[in-house]
């Protein structure tokens, strides 16, 4: 006697497979690498302070305090306390007029006033005059119009991170130098990723006397020093934003066309190329479809390497006056400004260097994630 065979369909026990991409077997590696997914979040809250930092800043990154020139960083406001009666003195000295114990209540300044001859409202204008007070008036005129109270709002300002030798808010100015440094070291990591794919593997998979042609002038192009290229494209069209990344991007995309031809090298004698050779697929075909989404790993983690070294190669620029242009600024440009100021304040040095510490921290131990991850002998 024989048992009846069980129709799996109509029990339901039969369950479908799901399978898993290398790429997101890749991802789930990548969770489970804790200082990855932490430098991952540190990169996203510094990109997200780099775009929206500067707009929601109370200071402009460009404005000049220049009554709060090298402000230490500190979180009370500016001016303080001891600082507004003497600054109240001086303003009401211009006015030429009798005055009495000058009190202060919060933002609020008032003095007792008065004159042989009727008080003149124009005398407000010589308060308004400071950078430190505003909206003054006169209250509580007496009927004679000799005496009363002049009042006046005080401007108080923060500056949690201080103010640099101009007297300008040094955090909307980090904020700024965020968003330059990176946008510097993506678009030229971009530029490089572009240049260094499409040559490299255009070179291994040609192969032969193109290869070799095409490899030499990889070669000529890296005994060229980079300061002496930048300089002549300096002199040539002038210090912006543009020609820094651009200068950064034609000269980092040499190693990607290495690492990209060493791979394509390999892929190419695979039997999935050969079969679609075979089939008469074109060689751009073959490139596009199945030679540079192969090599896409170790480019990705190449990328995450190449992202600090193109910060590190602009804030060079920029400690050597190569940089952006006032008043824009980047991390370089800060820190060499803090290097300059640092035994008188220090805080000009140590903020932006700890920011941009913390990004090549951070890009740094993302690579190394993205390479664990990415690996296939660790699969």
């Amino acid at each position: 006697m024989t048992d009846a065979p069980i129709d799996l369909a109509k029990t339901g026990s039969e369950k479908p497979i799901v399978g898993r991409s290398l790429w997101k077997d890749a991802l789930l590696r990548l969770r489970r690498n804790k200082a990855a997914v932490a430098s991952a979040c540190v990169l996203i809250l510094v990109a997200l302070a780099g775009i929206f930092g500067p707009m929601i800043s109370p200071h402009p990154y460009d404005r000049v305090y220049p009554q709060y020139v090298r402000a230490p960083a500190s979180l009370e406001a500016y001016p303080r306390e001891e600082a507004i009666i003497p600054a109240f003195e001086r303003a009401m000295a211009r006015t030429r007029l009798d005055i009495g114990e000058i009190d202060v209540e919060g933002s609020v300044v008032r003095v007792s006033i008065s004159s042989e001859d009727p008080l003149d409202p124009r005398i407000v204008r010589y308060i308004d005059r400071s950078d430190l007070f505003s909206n003054a008036r006169i209250e509580d005129l007496a009927a004679d119009e000799r005496t009363g109270v002049l009042a006046a709002d005080v401007h108080r300002v923060r500056f949690p991170f201080g103010t640099d030798a101009n007297g300008r808010d040094l955090l909307a100015r980090i904020f700024i130098g965020i968003r330059v440094s990176l946008a510097i070291g993506v678009l030229a990591s971009f530029m490089a990723l572009v240049l260094g794919v499409t040559y490299g593997a255009t070179a291994g998979y040609l192969g032969g006397r193109v290869d070799n042609v095409m490899m030499r002038i990889v070669d000529i192009l890296y005994s060229l020093p980079f300061i002496f290229f930048v300089i002549l494209l300096v002199v040539f069209f002038g210090r912006s934003f543009v020609l820094i990344f651009i200068a950064i991007g034609l000269t980092e995309w040499l190693d990607m066309a290495r690492i990209v031809r060493g791979q394509t090298l390999t892929i190419k004698r695979q039997e999935y190329v050969e079969a679609a050779q075979a089939l008469g697929v074109s060689s751009w075909g073959i490139l596009r479809r199945h030679v540079i989404p192969n090599t896409l790993g170790p480019v990705i983690v190449f990328v995450t390497l190449l992202v600090p070294k193109a910060i590190l190669l602009e804030s060079l620029l920029s400690f050597l006056g190569l940089g952006v242009q006032e008043p824009l600024t980047s991390l370089g440009m800060l820190i060499s400004d803090g290097a300059s100021n640092m035994r008188g304040a220090s805080w000009l040095l140590i903020y932006p260097a700890v920011t941009l510490t913390a990004i090549l921290f951070a890009l740094n131990f993302l690579g190394d994630g993205l390479r664990d991850a990415l690996d296939p002998k660790d699969r």
